[in-house]
């Protein structure tokens, strides 16, 4: 155990020296330090709430905690029954696999590294948000460091849940079928609660859920219900929740453990394939290639559909990226990414209230989640391969042929999102075409926005100055649509002709795309490849 231990030591060590070198990593290090000191000192200064003041609901933090919850449980069971979990690395696998040492001592060893940074990336996050808990919800230290225990509990105990599942389970399909069955059963369990609920007490979805979280049946739920209660039980002051919560997670978590050191501890070969998988798609995301997440799927490819028989010139770069998109998916330019967002728009579509502010918001935030879905597409990827230096075409047509899967994708999600808002949401259809028509030039405007990216910042090798720089450009680029519409719109436009609104700065956005688009036509004439970017 003490190498295990010097092991840890040294490689805390080595990250710290190697800040060294990376003067731009140890600046945003330091930035990060001082906003969550900076949100202590302001959360130890506040004072206490008045009792006059109204707090914002506790079962905000609850639906919080049971969305992780269900996340967790969801994506850890789905790993544990393709390829499993790991808290190894590939140096852990060269260090220790092969070395003379107790696999218990090992596992412990991955246990405790894992925990380590669990605990290190929840605890900035909350701790940053010391200050919201503190005067918004009126909770102490000790309630907020209970979040931070539940939090890593919830990720820890998963993390074994997924490695015991794939154990349990690999080559066994009854088996799967097994762990299937029970995950969907307990999902159903609450789907049909809240069900009952909302007919018995006739309220809606939203107030049936937080009638189910105060059942006491409920915090029996594996992962979200023990999270609930033990939370609960921290608010409430009731010690026994608190007991049988920690229970639920400690006893499961040490059967879990029984299982994965039982036959000699030899989990190795079940864990290795998880870390090779885990150090290939963190490799293939830093090389800019496809990182395929789907490692059972077994996909037909036609003979017809090998190789590239279609597209001549620039127009290559277009059917090559719809074959890739049409082998992902059936309906080529809709994903999983898409059918999410659009379900998810409609669900809160059917909830908020129909204003202009609500509305306007919700279009704001998927403006804002596009950004980082279209800024890094395809484009970059090719310009990590020598093939579109080499085709024989000026160098404006080949960044649009490149650029054309990215720009016509945020168009046919719009029709879906904004469609679905309009059926579902019972948003007037004319505000929904004109938001469509937003999102669209949005969509535009970030894929010249790459352009531009790769034009100013190629040459930059500090990451902390691409991502600054990155960020004014954003601002600079969206702020005059922005403007526009909220001028014409207080200004100009009458009550009748509000759903206008998104006009202005759709004109504006398409015409600062095709600047920038066209004051980069000559990006690949006056770049070098390199097998990175």
């Amino acid at each position: 155990m003490k190498a295990l231990l010097y092991l840890m030591l040294r490689q805390l060590k080595n990250k710290i020296v190697y800040l060294r070198k990376k003067p731009g990593m140890m600046i945003l290090y330091i930035i990060i330090l001082l906003s969550v000191i900076g949100s202590v000192v302001l959360a130890v200064f506040s004072g206490e709430q008045s009792n006059s003041q109204q707090l914002a609901n506790h079962y905000i933090i609850f639906l919080f905690i049971n969305g992780f919850g269900l996340l967790y449980l969801l994506s850890f069971t789905y790993t544990g029954l393709s390829t499993g979990s790991t808290f190894f690395t590939m140096a852990d696998v060269g260090l220790l696999f092969v070395a003379p040492i107790s696999t218990k001592k090992v596992l412990i060893y991955g246990l405790l590294k894992s925990i380590g940074k669990t605990s290190l990336t929840s605890s900035l996050f909350i701790i940053y948000n010391t200050f919201n808990l503190k005067t918004s919800f009126g909770y102490s230290y000790i309630e907020i460091l209970a979040l931070l225990l539940i939090y890593i509990l919830m990720e820890m105990f998963c993390h074994i849940l997924s490695i015991g599942i794939y154990i349990f389970t690999n080559g066994n399909q009854s088996r799967k079928n097994l762990i299937k069955g029970i995950f969907c059963g307990i999902i159903a369990i609450v789907i049909l609660a809240l069900y009952a609920i909302s007919r018995r007490e006739e309220v809606s979805l939203l107030e049936a859920l937080k009638l189910l979280l105060d059942r006491k049946w409920y915090g029996y739920i594996p992962v979200m219900g023990w999270a609930t209660m033990f939370f609960k039980g921290v608010l409430s002051g009731i010690t026994m929740d608190i007991v049988i919560s920690l229970g639920f997670f400690i006893l499961t978590s040490i059967v879990l453990i029984r299982l994965l050191t039982v036959k000699e501890a030899d989990y190795y070969e079940d864990v290795l394939y998880s870390t090779e998988l885990t150090f290939k798609r963190i490799k293939d995301a830093k090389e800019g290639r496809n990182v395929s997440t789907n490692t059972n799927r077994k996909i037909n490819i036609k003979e017809e559909n090998h190789g590239l028989h279609k597209g001549k010139g620039a127009m290559t770069f277009v059917y090559k990226h719809l074959l890739e998109m049409k082998r992902s998916s059936r309906f080529i330019f809709i994903d999983g990414n898409s059918i999410f967002i659009a379900i998810s728009v409609g669900i809160a579509s059917k909830f908020i209230e129909h204003n202009t502010v609500s509305i306007y918001i919700t279009l704001g935030t998927l403006i804002y989640m596009q950004y980082f879905t279209t800024t890094f597409g395809r484009l970059k990827t090719e310009l990590l391969k020598p093939y579109i230096y080499m085709i024989p075409e000026s160098s404006f047509k080949k960044i649009l042929a490149a650029s054309a899967s990215s720009i016509f994708k945020p168009c046919v999600d719009s029709i879906l999102i904004f469609g679905i808002m309009a059926v579902v949401g019972g948003v007037d259809i004319l505000q929904c075409i004109f938001m469509a028509l937003a999102y669209s030039a949005s969509g535009f405007l970030f894929v010249g926005l790459s352009v531009v990216y790769q034009r100013l910042l190629n040459d930059q090798p500090n990451k902390i100055a691409q991502v600054f720089i990155g960020i004014y450009l954003l601002i600079l680029v969206l702020a005059p649509g922005v403007a526009a519409s909220v001028l014409i719109t207080v200004y100009v436009l009458p009550e009748s002709l509000i759903f206008l609104s998104t006009l202005p700065y759709t004109i504006v956005s398409m015409l600062i795309a095709f600047i920038m688009f066209f004051a980069c036509r000559n990006l690949l004439d006056r770049s070098d490849y390199s097998e990175r970017i």
